[in-house]
Protein backbone atom coordinates (compact mmCIF):
# COMPACT_ATOMS: atom_id res chain seq x y z
CA UNK A 1 0.00 0.00 0.00
CA UNK A 2 1.46 3.36 -1.12
CA UNK A 3 0.71 6.47 1.31
CA UNK A 4 0.58 9.91 0.83
CA UNK A 5 -0.20 11.91 3.95
CA UNK A 6 1.87 11.88 6.74
CA UNK A 7 0.86 12.38 10.44
CA UNK A 8 2.68 12.30 13.73
CA UNK A 9 1.07 10.69 16.43
CA UNK A 10 1.87 11.55 20.14
CA UNK A 11 0.35 9.08 22.95
CA UNK A 12 -2.13 6.82 20.97
CA UNK A 13 -4.44 4.20 21.56
CA UNK A 14 -4.39 1.40 19.37
CA UNK A 15 -7.34 2.10 17.70
CA UNK A 16 -6.51 5.65 16.63
CA UNK A 17 -3.32 4.03 14.76
CA UNK A 18 -5.29 1.37 13.31
CA UNK A 19 -7.71 4.11 11.83
CA UNK A 20 -4.94 6.52 10.39
CA UNK A 21 -3.73 3.20 9.00
CA UNK A 22 -6.95 3.08 6.98
CA UNK A 23 -6.82 6.47 6.01
CA UNK A 24 -3.56 5.76 4.26
CA UNK A 25 -1.73 8.20 6.61
CA UNK A 26 2.19 7.01 7.17
CA UNK A 27 2.25 7.54 11.29
CA UNK A 28 5.38 8.62 12.88
CA UNK A 29 5.02 8.46 16.64
CA UNK A 30 6.65 10.88 18.90
CA UNK A 31 7.31 10.52 22.73
CA UNK A 32 5.47 13.31 23.97
CA UNK A 33 4.93 17.40 22.92
CA UNK A 34 8.15 18.05 23.53
CA UNK A 35 9.82 15.47 21.29
CA UNK A 36 6.26 16.06 19.19
CA UNK A 37 7.13 20.10 18.60
CA UNK A 38 10.38 19.00 17.32
CA UNK A 39 9.53 16.52 14.81
CA UNK A 40 6.61 18.53 13.78
CA UNK A 41 9.39 21.30 13.03
CA UNK A 42 11.97 18.79 10.86
CA UNK A 43 9.04 16.79 9.16
CA UNK A 44 6.19 19.01 8.25
CA UNK A 45 3.46 16.56 8.18
CA UNK A 46 -0.05 16.53 7.15
CA UNK A 47 -1.35 16.33 10.52
CA UNK A 48 -0.55 16.33 14.17
CA UNK A 49 -3.04 13.70 16.23
CA UNK A 50 -1.75 14.39 20.39
CA UNK A 51 -3.16 13.38 23.74
CA UNK A 52 -3.73 16.56 25.40
CA UNK A 53 -3.40 15.33 29.31
CA UNK A 54 1.09 14.90 29.40
CA UNK A 55 3.15 15.66 31.65
CA UNK A 56 4.89 19.23 31.74
CA UNK A 57 3.77 19.97 28.29
CA UNK A 58 0.56 18.86 27.26
CA UNK A 59 -1.85 19.01 23.71
CA UNK A 60 -2.94 22.30 24.41
CA UNK A 61 -0.17 23.73 24.79
CA UNK A 62 1.50 22.18 22.05
CA UNK A 63 -0.83 23.73 19.71
CA UNK A 64 -0.49 27.28 21.10
CA UNK A 65 3.14 27.28 20.16
CA UNK A 66 3.15 26.04 16.85
CA UNK A 67 0.56 28.68 16.39
CA UNK A 68 3.05 31.32 18.02
CA UNK A 69 5.98 29.77 15.42
CA UNK A 70 3.29 30.50 12.43
CA UNK A 71 3.73 26.80 12.02
CA UNK A 72 0.22 26.00 10.00
CA UNK A 73 -0.55 22.02 11.09
CA UNK A 74 -3.55 20.98 11.90
CA UNK A 75 -3.82 18.56 14.84
CA UNK A 76 -6.60 16.38 16.17
CA UNK A 77 -6.91 16.38 20.28
CA UNK A 78 -8.06 13.50 22.04
CA UNK A 79 -8.10 12.81 25.43
CA UNK A 80 -10.07 10.80 28.15
CA UNK A 81 -12.06 13.47 29.49
CA UNK A 82 -15.08 14.83 26.93
CA UNK A 83 -14.99 17.76 28.75
CA UNK A 84 -11.62 18.80 27.45
CA UNK A 85 -13.35 19.16 23.69
CA UNK A 86 -15.00 22.73 24.55
CA UNK A 87 -11.14 24.06 25.31
CA UNK A 88 -9.70 22.45 22.15
CA UNK A 89 -12.14 24.53 19.95
CA UNK A 90 -10.71 27.48 21.22
CA UNK A 91 -7.12 26.94 18.79
CA UNK A 92 -7.07 27.53 15.59
CA UNK A 93 -4.85 25.27 14.72
CA UNK A 94 -6.97 22.13 16.32
CA UNK A 95 -9.22 20.82 13.60
CA UNK A 96 -10.95 18.64 16.27
CA UNK A 97 -11.92 16.47 19.61
CA UNK A 98 -11.84 12.66 20.16
CA UNK A 99 -12.44 11.23 23.08
CA UNK A 100 -10.24 8.05 23.65
CA UNK A 101 -11.67 4.25 24.42
CA UNK A 102 -10.95 3.58 27.51
CA UNK A 103 -12.76 0.34 30.04
CA UNK A 104 -14.77 2.68 31.76
CA UNK A 105 -16.37 4.43 28.58
CA UNK A 106 -16.88 1.78 26.22
CA UNK A 107 -15.45 1.55 22.69
CA UNK A 108 -18.07 1.86 19.73
CA UNK A 109 -15.90 1.44 16.99
CA UNK A 110 -18.50 2.83 14.41
CA UNK A 111 -18.91 6.15 16.27
CA UNK A 112 -14.94 6.48 16.75
CA UNK A 113 -14.09 6.12 12.54
CA UNK A 114 -17.11 7.89 11.83
CA UNK A 115 -15.86 10.92 14.09
CA UNK A 116 -12.84 10.81 12.43
CA UNK A 117 -13.98 10.63 9.01
CA UNK A 118 -16.48 13.72 9.58
CA UNK A 119 -12.84 15.40 11.14
CA UNK A 120 -10.72 14.20 7.74
CA UNK A 121 -13.48 15.57 5.46
CA UNK A 122 -13.17 18.76 7.00
CA UNK A 123 -9.54 19.00 6.44
CA UNK A 124 -10.03 19.45 2.99
CA UNK A 125 -11.71 22.45 3.01
CA UNK A 126 -10.13 23.98 6.22
CA UNK A 127 -8.55 27.67 5.71
CA UNK A 128 -4.58 28.09 6.96
CA UNK A 129 -4.97 30.22 10.60
CA UNK A 130 -4.20 33.45 10.32
CA UNK A 131 -0.48 34.99 11.21
CA UNK A 132 -0.66 36.61 14.72
CA UNK A 133 2.98 38.20 14.16
CA UNK A 134 5.16 39.65 11.65
CA UNK A 135 8.85 40.22 12.43
CA UNK A 136 11.82 42.13 10.29
CA UNK A 137 15.46 42.82 10.54
CA UNK A 138 16.05 47.03 10.71
CA UNK A 139 18.37 48.04 8.54
CA UNK A 140 21.69 48.38 11.21
CA UNK A 141 20.53 44.35 12.48
CA UNK A 142 21.21 43.19 9.06
CA UNK A 143 24.75 44.71 9.03
CA UNK A 144 25.30 42.94 11.75
CA UNK A 145 24.09 39.70 10.39
CA UNK A 146 26.15 39.53 7.33
CA UNK A 147 29.50 41.23 8.21
CA UNK A 148 32.57 39.77 9.21
CA UNK A 149 32.72 41.44 12.63
CA UNK A 150 33.80 39.02 15.51
CA UNK A 151 32.07 40.91 18.32
CA UNK A 152 29.67 38.96 20.53
CA UNK A 153 26.12 39.06 19.26
CA UNK A 154 23.62 40.23 21.91
CA UNK A 155 19.67 40.39 21.36
CA UNK A 156 17.77 42.41 23.64
CA UNK A 157 14.36 41.50 24.04
CA UNK A 158 12.13 44.61 25.84
CA UNK A 159 8.55 45.78 24.77
CA UNK A 160 8.87 49.28 26.50
CA UNK A 161 10.33 51.53 23.54
CA UNK A 162 12.20 54.22 25.98
CA UNK A 163 13.93 51.58 27.75
CA UNK A 164 14.49 49.73 25.09
CA UNK A 165 16.37 52.43 23.29
CA UNK A 166 18.06 53.59 26.32
CA UNK A 167 19.12 50.63 26.82
CA UNK A 168 20.64 49.99 23.35
CA UNK A 169 22.67 53.52 23.64
CA UNK A 170 24.45 51.96 26.98
CA UNK A 171 25.54 48.92 25.34
CA UNK A 172 26.55 50.69 22.22
CA UNK A 173 28.54 53.24 24.28
CA UNK A 174 31.75 50.81 23.70
CA UNK A 175 31.43 49.57 20.49
CA UNK A 176 31.62 45.84 21.77
CA UNK A 177 28.92 44.26 20.17
CA UNK A 178 26.81 43.43 17.46
CA UNK A 179 23.16 44.33 18.65
CA UNK A 180 19.85 43.12 17.96
CA UNK A 181 16.56 43.87 19.39
CA UNK A 182 13.16 42.87 19.30
CA UNK A 183 9.99 44.93 20.71
CA UNK A 184 7.96 41.34 22.08
CA UNK A 185 9.10 37.86 22.56
CA UNK A 186 7.50 36.15 19.65
CA UNK A 187 9.60 38.60 17.68
CA UNK A 188 12.50 37.95 20.01
CA UNK A 189 11.88 33.85 19.28
CA UNK A 190 12.29 34.30 15.74
CA UNK A 191 15.11 36.44 15.75
CA UNK A 192 16.96 34.57 17.87
CA UNK A 193 16.54 31.58 15.73
CA UNK A 194 18.28 33.62 12.75
CA UNK A 195 20.81 35.69 14.67
CA UNK A 196 21.53 33.00 16.98
CA UNK A 197 23.19 35.25 19.62
CA UNK A 198 25.86 35.03 21.98
CA UNK A 199 23.41 36.61 25.01
CA UNK A 200 19.60 37.08 25.07
CA UNK A 201 18.77 40.22 27.55
CA UNK A 202 15.49 40.39 28.11
CA UNK A 203 12.45 41.68 30.36
CA UNK A 204 10.07 39.20 32.17
CA UNK A 205 6.91 40.89 31.92
CA UNK A 206 5.62 41.14 28.33
CA UNK A 207 2.46 41.19 26.60
CA UNK A 208 2.12 38.21 23.85
CA UNK A 209 4.87 36.04 24.95
CA UNK A 210 6.72 36.67 28.29
CA UNK A 211 10.38 36.15 29.31
CA UNK A 212 9.85 33.18 31.09
CA UNK A 213 7.77 31.81 28.20
CA UNK A 214 10.46 32.21 25.86
CA UNK A 215 12.96 30.71 27.47
CA UNK A 216 11.13 27.83 27.93
CA UNK A 217 10.06 27.68 24.24
CA UNK A 218 13.97 27.60 23.54
CA UNK A 219 14.03 24.91 25.62
CA UNK A 220 11.69 22.61 23.47
CA UNK A 221 12.80 23.80 20.32
CA UNK A 222 16.57 22.45 21.11
CA UNK A 223 18.23 26.31 21.07
CA UNK A 224 20.57 26.83 24.18
CA UNK A 225 20.47 30.54 23.90
CA UNK A 226 21.89 31.86 27.41
CA UNK A 227 19.19 33.97 28.77
CA UNK A 228 19.51 36.85 31.68
CA UNK A 229 16.84 38.65 32.41
CA UNK A 230 16.79 42.20 32.44
CA UNK A 231 13.79 43.27 34.78
CA UNK A 232 12.82 45.95 37.61
CA UNK A 233 10.70 42.80 38.94
CA UNK A 234 12.95 41.38 40.98
CA UNK A 235 11.15 39.90 44.40
CA UNK A 236 12.13 36.60 45.77
CA UNK A 237 8.95 34.30 44.02
CA UNK A 238 10.55 35.73 41.03
CA UNK A 239 14.41 35.18 41.92
CA UNK A 240 13.21 31.65 42.49
CA UNK A 241 11.65 31.25 39.31
CA UNK A 242 14.59 32.28 37.04
CA UNK A 243 16.76 29.80 39.24
CA UNK A 244 14.75 26.80 38.25
CA UNK A 245 14.16 27.86 34.57
CA UNK A 246 16.18 26.29 32.19
CA UNK A 247 18.69 27.75 30.42
CA UNK A 248 19.29 31.19 32.62
CA UNK A 249 22.08 32.44 33.41
CA UNK A 250 21.44 35.26 35.66
CA UNK A 251 19.22 38.38 36.61
CA UNK A 252 20.18 42.21 36.38
CA UNK A 253 18.18 44.62 38.00
CA UNK A 254 16.87 47.86 35.02
CA UNK A 255 18.55 50.13 37.98
CA UNK A 256 21.65 48.79 36.93
CA UNK A 257 21.95 50.11 33.70
CA UNK A 258 22.59 53.78 35.15
CA UNK A 259 26.36 52.95 35.87
CA UNK A 260 26.83 52.13 32.42
CA UNK A 261 31.05 50.70 33.29
CA UNK A 262 29.46 48.30 35.65
CA UNK A 263 26.49 47.27 33.09
CA UNK A 264 28.77 46.83 30.22
CA UNK A 265 31.00 44.78 33.17
CA UNK A 266 28.09 42.17 33.81
CA UNK A 267 27.08 41.64 30.20
CA UNK A 268 30.91 40.68 29.44
CA UNK A 269 30.74 38.34 32.45
CA UNK A 270 27.69 36.53 31.25
CA UNK A 271 29.00 36.28 28.25
CA UNK A 272 32.34 34.88 29.57
CA UNK A 273 29.99 32.08 31.78
CA UNK A 274 27.53 31.10 28.46
CA UNK A 275 30.84 30.38 26.62
CA UNK A 276 31.78 27.87 29.25
CA UNK A 277 28.75 26.18 29.86
CA UNK A 278 27.86 26.24 25.78
CA UNK A 279 28.86 22.24 25.88
CA UNK A 280 27.00 21.44 28.89
CA UNK A 281 23.85 23.61 28.17
CA UNK A 282 23.48 22.14 24.63
CA UNK A 283 23.83 18.28 25.99
CA UNK A 284 20.88 19.09 28.41
CA UNK A 285 18.71 20.42 25.43
CA UNK A 286 19.18 17.33 23.53
CA UNK A 287 18.05 15.15 25.91
CA UNK A 288 14.83 17.38 26.11
CA UNK A 289 13.05 15.97 29.43
CA UNK A 290 9.62 17.27 30.44
CA UNK A 291 11.01 17.41 34.23
CA UNK A 292 13.32 20.41 33.24
CA UNK A 293 10.00 22.23 32.43
CA UNK A 294 8.39 20.75 35.75
CA UNK A 295 9.64 23.30 38.09
CA UNK A 296 7.60 26.33 36.81
CA UNK A 297 4.17 24.69 36.70
CA UNK A 298 3.54 26.57 39.95
CA UNK A 299 4.58 29.68 38.55
CA UNK A 300 1.61 29.57 35.96
CA UNK A 301 4.02 29.66 32.85
CA UNK A 302 2.21 30.86 29.56
CA UNK A 303 2.09 27.34 28.00
CA UNK A 304 1.86 25.17 30.92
Amino acid sequence: MSYTRNVIVIQQSQEMLEVLHNHRYKVLEATDCIDGIRKIIRYRPDLVVAEISMKALNGFSMAKILFKLQIDIPIILTSFIEKHQKQAATHENVVGFMVNPSPQTGFDKKAFVARFDKIFRQLKTRKRASSEHAYKFRQHEWANLIGLSVKKRVLLVEDDDIFRTLTLTKMDAGNRYNLFTSSDGVEGVFKALLVEPDLILTDIMMPNLDGMAMSQLFYILNKPFPIVFLSAKDDEATQQKVQKAAGILGFMNKSLIKDTDQFLKQIDTYLDQAAKMAQARKKAYQEATADNLKDLEEGKSEFL
